[in-house]
């Protein structure tokens, strides 16, 4: 096991660097400056960091949380004098918290702790991992024609993350995942970074969006806090979603993830194109039952704004006029439930009432079309205090004129 101890007292850095190799753990370093740590870890590799709480400059807390940026499987002891950061320091999820002066005796249950953690790591590393996706029969070396080196393996299948009315994952395996967001802080930042498609965004732009009313210090505290509890949450959900952080940006690999907007828009792009059943039961299926609502719509998420009325937009065109496509074929029921969706979403919407008017007088249905009218009317009274447009009420008039005849 590798180490590393950081304490701004010298007599206190010294005696536990002494204490834990005499307990046979090899210290690859000390620093009397967390700052000085963050500099070179990620040379030193360590498994474990034992870490003063109250230093000057760069105080234990935060850098526990810069540090597991850097090494996200690094394990983290607290040392201090102090009792009272321990809900602080268990939030953080460190594996243990050392009163000081630290004894051996205590140090020893630490470093056992430590030897377990490090054995179950190892043990689920070289187990079985399930494989994503259907099986292919094996390829000989002949066919994959590469001579001597082994098959490619396909990649695994990546995390959807479903944004339509509210966020939810869904694994590689298909099922999905009850995510325990710690905060709804480092939930948003994984919706924004997903969102982003991989992109790298600046520490400052994360900042502005989501802690725009905290100070520079404070603003990146939560920052770091928020990403060390969101990769602590995904790994422990089994969701591979590495988020990267290069020269002071964050990105979340877009490989590894899929946003659910995507997937339907290349489906409504295929299906749009096609002309037999499947393609009509797949448009239904993406309007009615996949668009569930609005991107982020239970969130409401500020920088979403643009893409949620983009997807709004495209949803009504493409239901507009899959329903014209299902009324020119015959199948009424279906062009039915598509303008009704329409006037759920968008109520003020006049196409879909005169859709629907003409419709119904096709179908021989006197009722629904003065329903539709009626129903019209009432919505722009109270909404705008309007009547419907000319064109509409001319139709309504003449269809009422013909009724009497």
């Amino acid at each position: 096991m590798r180490a590393i101890v950081v304490d701004d007292e010298p007599f206190a850095l010294q005696s536990m660097e002494r204490m834990l190799q005499r307990a046979g753990v090899e210290v690859a370093a000390t620093f009397p400056d967390a700052r000085k740590l963050l500099e070179q870890a990620d040379r030193l590799r360590p498994d474990a960091a034992f870490l003063d709480i109250e230093m000057p400059g760069l105080n234990g807390l935060e850098a526990a949380v810069r540090l597991q940026e850097l090494c996200p499987d690094i394990e983290i002891v607290f040392v201090t004098a102090y009792d009272h950061y321990a809900v602080a320091a268990f939030e953080l999820e460190a594996i243990d918290y050392l009163l000081k002066p630290v004894q051996p005796s205590r140090l020893d249950k630490t470093l056992a702790r430590l030897r377990r953690q490090a054995e179950e790591r190892a043990d689920a590393r070289s187990g079985p991992r399930p494989i994503a996706g259907p099986v292919s029969a094996p390829v000989s070396d002949a066919e994959a024609g590469h001579g001597d080196e082994a098959p490619a393996t396909a990649a695994p299948a990546p995390t959807l993350l479903c944004c339509f009315h509210h966020l939810g994952v869904i694994g590689a395996d298909g099922v999905p995942v009850d995510v325990p967001w710690r905060t709804m802080k480092a939930k948003e930042l994984y919706a924004y970074l997903a969102h982003r498609r991989g992109a790298a965004v600046s520490k400052e732009a994360i900042l502005d969006l989501l802690w725009p009313d905290a100070g520079d210090e404070k603003g990146l505290a939560n920052l770091h806090t928020a990403v060390y509890q969101l990769r602590k949450t995904l790994k422990a959900a089994g969701i591979a979603s590495p988020i990267d952080y290069v020269e002071g940006r964050y990105r979340l690999e877009h490989a590894a993830i899929e946003l659910e907007a995507d997937r339907w828009e290349a489906g409504l792009e295929r299906a749009s194109r096609s002309a037999d059943g499947d393609a009509d039961r797949e448009l239904l299926r993406l309007l009615l039952d996949v668009y569930r609502g609005d991107y982020f719509e239970q969130e409401g998420y500020l920088w979403a704004e643009n893409e949620r009325e983009r997807l709004r937009i495209k949803w009504l065109e493409h239901a507009l006029a899959a329903a014209g496509r299902f009324e020119r074929g015959g199948r009424m029921s279906e062009a039915i439930r598509l303008y009704q969706r329409v006037q759920e979403r968008f109520p003020l919407l006049e196409e879909s009432y005169m859709s629907l008017m003409r419709l119904y007088d096709r179908l021989g249905r006197p009722a629904e079309v003065k329903g539709q009218y009626d129903k019209l009317r009432r919505k722009l009274q109270d909404e705008l205090g309007t009547e419907p447009a000319e064109p509409i009420a001319a139709w309504y008039a003449g269809w009422s004129s013909r009724r009497k005849e």
